[in-house]
């Protein structure tokens, strides 16, 4: 059963693919501008991995977006 975390996950992932491909960013040159493995992307856009505040950072600064446009939190 998944868990309210594992929402949110789920989410978050589809959100940050939607944001990347608005842009125009293929997963290898989001990464690039992002500072973060190619597969971290894949894995963050799948659902997959809980990022660090570090790794936050550094998406919505790659996306050129707020923190709460990258969470969906406001």
């Amino acid at each position: 059963m998944p868990t309210s975390n594992d929402k949110f996950l789920i989410e978050f992932g589809a959100r940050l693919q939607k944001l990347r491909t608005a842009k125009k960013l293929s997963t290898r040159e989001f990464a690039y501008k992002a500072e973060i493995s190619h597969s971290s992307v894949g894995r963050l856009e799948a659902g997959e991995t809980n990022p660090t505040l570090t790794t936050l950072i550094k998406l919505a600064e790659a996306l050129e977006v707020d923190m709460n446009t990258l969470t969906g939190k406001k």
